[in-house]
């Protein structure tokens, strides 16, 4: 009798918009246990995607939306991530959503979903899309025991399936200093843009109260996720603590993911170049461009004290 490998662990890292989870997910790519493909995982959480499908209203809308998915991978991403690995040696170091095996992987299971909902079947039933995960994490895992899937959820949204779809997981949420926070979105260049994340309110025309307020909301979806999720599927991570104490932070992270503590040689994550990132929300542009919304700013500093460590 043969028994089957066990299913590698699904490790989400989310962030609440440039609050510092890449440095978790830099320090996951050194760990020899874990895979981590190139990019941000958005299959899931985009308007449109799965989680989309799997909350839509009625059968006829989810099928209209598996049908618009199926269109978009097999005549646009499909041939896109043929033509592309025809030029590289490597195709596995292509960011995933242009690897042909992951959109063929795609169109088989959104072919046995939409045959799912041709049959009757309820548009929040989830099974279809958790053994596509499991597949796509079993290709990608090999000998690893876990898989990190960066950005794969959003904080506040589609809370009802993608516990059922990520099985087995676990979340790891980074936040950090709120002026630091802005601070980076200032240099990232993104006041001023929207974004597609549903925390953040398209009516409010104020470009920086857009900022602060979006991710107020980021913090109480946090906040209200702590309560609901259940007990050891949920870490949050101080992006200054991560940083600052970062052995002892490392050993929280892996022993909360049932990992050793340990790291390549060609690890990527050097805390002496994070903690030049510790700080620069005090710098005087900054500080100007906040003074006149400090009662916000103070908001988020009280949600931040209000979460678990």
């Amino acid at each position: 009798m043969t028994t089957s490998p066990p299913l590698p662990l699904n490790i989400l890292v989310a962030g609440i918009y440039w609050s510092g989870s890449g440095a978790v997910v830099d320090y996951l790519k050194g760990h020899p246990d874990c895979v981590v493909p190139r990019g941000e995982f958005t299959d899931f959480k985009r308007q449109g995607r799965i989680g989309s499908m799997l909350e839509a209203a009625s059968g006829k809308e989810a099928r209209q939306l598996a049908r618009r998915m199926w269109l978009e991978t097999a005549l646009g991403k499909l041939p896109a991530a043929a033509w592309k690995q025809r030029k590289v040696r490597t195709p596995s170091e292509l960011p995933l959503k242009e690897q042909v095996f992951h959109n063929r992987l795609k169109l088989e299971y959104l072919k046995q979903y939409r045959a799912h909902l041709a049959a009757g079947g309820a548009p929040s039933d989830d099974s279809v899309w958790n053994q596509w995960l499991q597949a796509l994490g079993a290709r990608l895992a090999g000998h690893h025991k876990a898989v990190v899937w960066n950005q794969p959820i959003w904080v506040g949204k589609h809370e009802a399936c993608w516990p059922g779809v990520f099985s087995p997981y676990r979340l790891v949420v980074v936040h950090r200093d709120p002026q630091d926070q802005f601070a980076e979105v200032v240099r990232q260049g993104k006041i001023g843009k929207r974004k597609s994340d549903p925390a953040f309110d398209d009516s409010e025309q104020d470009d920086i109260a857009y900022v602060l307020k979006g991710i107020a909301a980021k913090l109480e979806h946090l906040k209200a996720l702590e309560q609901t999720l259940p007990m050891g599927h949920l870490l949050t991570v101080n992006f200054e603590t991560f940083v600052k104490d970062h052995s002892r932070e490392a050993e929280r992270i892996t022993r909360y993911l049932g990992l050793e503590n340990r790291q390549g040689n060609d690890a990527p994550f050097d805390p002496s170049q994070s903690i030049k990132n510790i700080g620069i929300g005090q710098e005087e542009k900054i500080q100007s461009m906040l003074k006149p919304y400090r009662p916000l700013v103070d908001r988020l500093y009280e949600l931040r004290e209000q979460l678990r460590e």
